[in-house]
């Protein structure tokens, strides 16, 4: 039972990394409360808390997919360099989850601000830059916003363990 407890808050831990990374944490943080309490037989992490944390995890992956298009935005980025951004960013989500390389989210995601910007004719370099920046601003908000949540899932699973 303790090596268990144990197991959990590792994973838990690896779950804060993993948000502050970038990567999915809170669904991580998920699955591993869902595992445990299939194997405690639903005592310590009930379906409500469960749906609860199924939620976070999922708010906080929505949050993050379109953090960098609400920073190009907030940046003056052109409506063809937004609409990149979007397209950019699940072409370079699609292509990540097949290659195991999830920078080319992030790629995907400057790629799509890049050319939008070209195609709505504002080639200045600075323009381009300055919805470049949008981007990562907006997604290390987004990464600081979803490893928040995280840790507000992390609390609630720890609280839920000892319970």
């Amino acid at each position: 039972m303790i090596f268990a407890k144990i197991a959990v808050i590792l994973f838990y831990i690896l779950s804060l990394l993993l948000s502050l990374t970038g990567f999915a944490g809170g669904v991580v943080l998920f699955i591993t409360s869902f595992v445990y309490a299939y194997f405690e037989h639903f005592r310590h992490f009930t379906p409500t808390i469960l749906i609860i944390l199924g939620a976070l995890a999922t708010l906080c992956e929505v949050i993050e997919f379109f953090s960098g298009t609400v920073g190009a935005k907030k940046f003056n980025a052109s409506k063809q360099a937004v609409y990149g951004s979007v397209i950019g960013l699940f072409l370079g989500f699609f292509f990540a989850i097949f290659t195991f390389q999830f920078y080319l989210i992030f790629f995907g995601l400057i790629a799509g601000v890049i050319l939008g910007e070209i195609i709505s004719g504002r080639r200045e370099f600075k323009v381009i830059l300055k919805s470049i920046i949008g981007v990562f601003l907006g997604k290390l908000g987004g990464i600081i916003l979803k490893s928040s949540i995280t840790f507000i899932m992390f609390l609630l699973g720890i609280w839920r363990l000892f319970l």
